[in-house]
């Protein structure tokens, strides 16, 4: 048994590490390089920039690593989409911003006692649902990730490229969104009230401060001070991705023992938005009806390419 696991670590190592040679497409590489470029032209180029530029040569490297390439593309371009907003995101906004309008919808729809679910759970929280919803708030990605990753590395190149897609098409979507409604998350409106917009702040992380309170971290105060879309609480991403993995969970046979952990981690994610401050219930709901709406066209669409 020992020999035959040793055989096959030997041999996966030799199939990520061992070049071939393969039809060269210089194009990958090259538009990597542009974007090193770009970057370093419009300002503000750090190693990260260099990091995702460089991926493109996973492409001349050998099959595995073209594969890849290939399938976790979508994932690249979403961070490259995301990180290029701060080139635009604050004039893109000026002037727009929405900050009593969602609150007084949601106090309407779902409030309690006359406030917002956020304005109770600014009284009331507990140290069990602290350290829950941090711990959420740290692992949306990464469960999601994770989840793309396994089915990689397993040889299920399919459904991983279909985990790919949906992220790349519900970010989009949010992206979108976040310039035609720029709404204040609850912990601004806390902070500043109903005045007119403060322009170019960082985000805020808002409850979640209490984790690090909790755990003398510091994980919630370095992961916000470098954000940007700090008028993009509507949708609430944070709830869309839990929600894309847990049906893609159901609709992929390899993920049948992940299925009711993901609906359980995207309970608990809905949850974590609103006690943490950084949605109100109505973000909650549309960032569901996002990820429903994502997953239903990357499906249509591969059926259609099938």
């Amino acid at each position: 048994m020992h020999r035959v696991q040793g055989e096959f670590i030997k041999r996966t190592i030799q199939d990520w590490l061992v070049p071939e040679v393969l039809p060269r497409r210089w194009w990958p590489p090259a538009v990597g390089l542009l974007y090193i470029v770009t970057i370093a032209c419009l300002g503000g180029l750090r190693w990260d920039h260099v990091m995702i530029g460089s991926l493109g040569l996973l492409d001349l490297y050998n099959t595995r690593t073209r594969a890849f390439l290939r399938t976790f593309l979508p994932f690249m371009l979403t961070g490259v989409v995301f990180d290029s907003m701060r080139y635009y995101y604050w004039p893109g906004i000026a002037g727009r911003i929405h900050v009593a309008a969602p609150y007084i919808l949601d106090r309407a729809w779902f409030g309690v006692a006359g406030q917002t679910w956020n304005e109770y759970f600014a009284v009331h929280h507990w140290v069990v649902a602290d350290l829950a919803a941090g711990f959420a708030y740290l692992t949306f990605v990464g469960e999601y990730l994770g989840l793309a990753m396994l089915l990689f590395f397993r040889g299920h190149l399919a459904p991983a490229a279909t985990f790919a897609r949906c992220f790349f098409v519900v970010n989009v979507m949010g992206f979108v969104t976040y310039f035609l409604y720029p709404a204040a998350p609850p912990w601004y409106v806390a902070r500043y009230g109903f005045g007119p917009a403060v322009a170019h702040i960082t985000p805020s992380p808002a409850a979640a401060h209490r984790f690090d309170e909790l755990l003398g971290t510091h994980f919630f105060d370095d992961v916000y001070g470098h954000g940007i879309d700090v008028f993009g609480a509507i949708p609430s991403l944070h709830c869309a991705y839990p929600l894309i993995a847990a049906v893609l969970a159901f609709a992929t046979p390899q993920l049948r023992w992940a299925r009711w952990p993901a609906v359980a981690f995207s309970a608990l994610m809905w949850f974590s938005a609103v006690y943490l401050q950084h949605h109100y219930v109505i973000d909650v709901v549309l960032g569901i009806l996002y990820g429903a709406v994502a997953v239903v066209a990357v499906k249509a669409w591969e059926r259609r390419r099938s």
